[in-house]
């Protein structure tokens, strides 16, 4: 079941504003098609969108926040996948991330931050959520970040 947004309104002064996505080299082919989608949709917004890597999960925020400190943009999208595994480290990955992600979220909270870190059991799972034609979580998560960048 997705549980998503609706949102009913146009977004309203957004267009020419800075968007910083980043996402993950791990994983980085399943995430590929909600990077697509987000991409698409700030073109279609006419909003300038920046591209980051980064190496994992676990460092999205640091990559984050340096990026906030050295430049000025006006809302975040942090895109990673964690799939669970046979050990406890899918719980502690996650944990810290959204930890993490959080505390940029409330020491930026001026630039608004949509935590686009997807955790799920397996790969079926996984194209679920990101698959544009089935849940499109990219389409949701900059649905969220623009509205939140709206005025």
């Amino acid at each position: 079941m997705n549980n998503t947004p609706n949102f009913d309104t146009e977004f309203q002064n957004i267009k020419n504003k800075k968007i910083l996505v980043v996402t993950t080299t791990w994983n980085k082919d399943f995430l590929a098609p909600a990077v697509k989608e987000i991409a698409q949709h700030a073109k279609a917004e006419e909003i300038n969108l920046t591209l980051k890597l980064c190496p994992g999960s676990l460092e999205l925020a640091a990559t984050i926040k340096r990026a906030l400190k050295e430049h000025s943009f006006d809302g975040v999208i942090a895109l990673g996948l964690v799939i669970k595994g046979d050990t406890p480290h899918f719980k502690l990955v996650a944990r810290q991330t959204f930890h993490d992600l959080g505390k940029v979220a409330l020491d930026f909270e001026a630039t608004p931050l949509v935590n686009g870190v997807l955790t799920v059991d397996n790969k079926v799972q996984a194209d679920e959520r990101i698959h544009p034609q089935k849940m499109n979580k990219g389409r949701e998560f900059s649905n969220s970040l623009f509205q939140m960048m709206s005025t």
